[in-house]
């Protein structure tokens, strides 16, 4: 088994030594994937079956549109009743739930289909974050357990039979068979939908053992080690001695580091990812804990997905691909994958570091900008991190909201609803520590604070445990749920507002 894992390592070597080798790695998979969609239906709908299996970058991109999970809709009915090859060849192996926090306000749950090919995209870019991380700590790290920390990996099907649910859920029932002795939590609490009951048995059966690594989104994480030491009576770094690695992705980590330094060692080695139920998209260099600077990541360019990226208010068909990315630009994400997505737009923005690596930089619909001030969902991270260094306040959840002109002031102002793992001793310092970072990070954002059309920020200070208690009151506590941590308008605002009314 311990061979298996060393033989993991040489994974990484799998990633091209060069950007001119990740263009050409981008160019076989387009080639593979216009051969292979062209065909069929979607291909017929967006116009690739016109375009040979040779055809450049910039012939797709002026043939084909970008696009949109509207635009897919009846596609997707289609895949869901069972149908075969209508997105890609076969039928659809599972149907990934999502959030669709992405999308329109009316659009509630969605679902992705997930065809083999996907599902071998995703495992393979699990596989290379762990052989990152066992590159950066050794092979002490498969002395242990792998502790994965996601949604309930319990499936529906639905009336045609074919698996509904959770992405990790998906995922972790084709976990290698190599891998399951080493993956936790295992005993059926995997399928735990309950999140509170789901932390009770993961304490019960996991507190006594060799977690080596833990695997999820860092809200949860801390939640988790919270659960364990209150349990125990013992801080995370005795219950697991062996702990070593962290694999982390879902929000941005900045504001979270103080805290996990508080639970993990020092020398505890984070790797970043970035995934989503579209596409396993980049995975970051590994970075230790102490250093508190999460590393840029790499983007999988030859994991059979062709990656674009379109410069924010520029035409469709002026995206670029991953090796001619543009240090500090902000780009919109656009995939074409193996489960017939075709320049679809995830709907996330990212920030260049330079050619094929990048840094999330939030959701197109979690930026704030009330009068054109522009701050990303990655600035108002950061700013909050630096806020809670000047000011010595740790966070446990947080989200921002616009506060809009109305009849009464014709400015508007950012509002932050925080919830402190430990609050500042001054507040008015704390939002006064926001306003400055932010300016110092944001062109337009200072413009206008200093121009008097933006107030400075407001803070709400919440009670323990909101937004648990929203999220439990929700029916979405836990696995891969969580609150937008900014959002363009005030719809979680006020429902956060509602929420607490009605429990007051």
């Amino acid at each position: 088994m311990r061979d298996r894992a060393a033989a993991l390592l040489t994974r990484r070597n799998r990633m091209p030594a060069s950007i001119q080798a990740s263009n050409a790695c981008q160019v076989g998979v387009l080639r593979h994937l216009l051969l292979t969609l062209g065909p069929l239906p979607v291909g017929r709908a967006f116009g690739v079956d016109q375009l040979g299996p040779d055809a450049t970058a910039a012939a797709f991109r002026a043939r084909v549109p970008v696009t949109r999970y509207a635009d897919y809709e009846a596609l997707f009915a289609r895949v869901a009743r069972g149908e075969a090859d209508v997105l890609f060849p076969g039928v659809a192996a599972a149907l990934a739930q999502t959030s669709g926090t992405t999308s329109s306000a009316a659009a509630g749950e969605r679902f992705i289909p997930q065809s083999e090919g996907l599902l071998e995209h995703h495992l393979a870019g699990g596989s290379e974050s762990l052989a990152r991380l066992l590159s950066a700590s050794g092979l002490r790290l498969m002395a242990g357990k792998l502790m994965m920390l996601g949604g309930s990996t319990g499936l529906t099907p639905n009336p045609q039979g074919v698996p509904f649910g959770d992405l990790s859920g998906i995922i972790a029932d084709r976990v290698p068979i190599w891998l399951r002795p080493w993956h936790e939590p295992g005993g059926g609490i995997a399928f735990e939908a309950d999140w509170p009951r789901k932390l009770a048995r993961i304490t019960a059966r996991c507190a006594r053992q060799d977690i080596r690594l833990v695997s999820g989104i860092p809200a949860w994480m801390l939640m988790l080690f919270a659960h364990l030491e209150a349990a125990r009576g013992l801080p995370l770094h005795q219950l697991w001695p062996g702990l070593r690695g962290c694999i982390h992705g879902g929000h941005a980590i900045e504001p979270f580091i103080t805290r996990l330094q508080s639970h993990l060692r020092p020398e505890t080695m984070m790797v970043e990812v970035y995934p989503a139920s579209e596409a396993f998209i980049a995975v970051g260099r590994p970075w230790r804990l102490g250093d508190a600077a999460p590393a840029a990541l790499d983007l999988l360019t030859n994991h059979g997905v062709f990656l674009e990226f379109l410069p924010e208010g520029a035409p469709d068909d002026t995206a670029v691909g991953a090796g001619e990315l543009a240090p500090g630009q902000v780009y919109r994400v656009l995939l074409t994958t193996p489960a017939g997505l075709l320049r679809y737009e995830l709907g996330d923005l990212v920030r260049a570091e330079g050619p094929g690596q990048v840094r999330f930089a939030g959701r197109i619909k979690t930026r704030i900008s009330v009068f054109g001030e522009h701050v990303e969902g990655h600035c108002l991270a950061e700013a909050l991190a630096g806020a809670c260094t000047d000011t010595g306040a740790t966070v446990a959840n947080y989200h921002v909201a616009p506060v809009l002109p109305g009849p009464q002031d014709a400015r508007g102002r950012h509002e932050w609803w925080v919830e402190f793992a430990h609050g500042p001793t001054d507040p008015a310092a704390f939002t006064s520590a926001l306003d400055t970072r932010l300016k110092l990070a944001v062109m337009d954002y200072a413009a206008h604070r200093d121009g008097g059309q933006l107030l400075a920020p407001s803070l709400v200070d919440l009670p323990p445990g909101t937004f648990d208690r929203y999220l439990a009151a929700k029916g979405k506590l836990g696995g891969q749920h969580k609150i937008p941590q900014a959002w363009p308008d005030r719809t979680i605002a006020d429902d956060l507002a509602l929420h607490l009314r009605t429990i007051a």
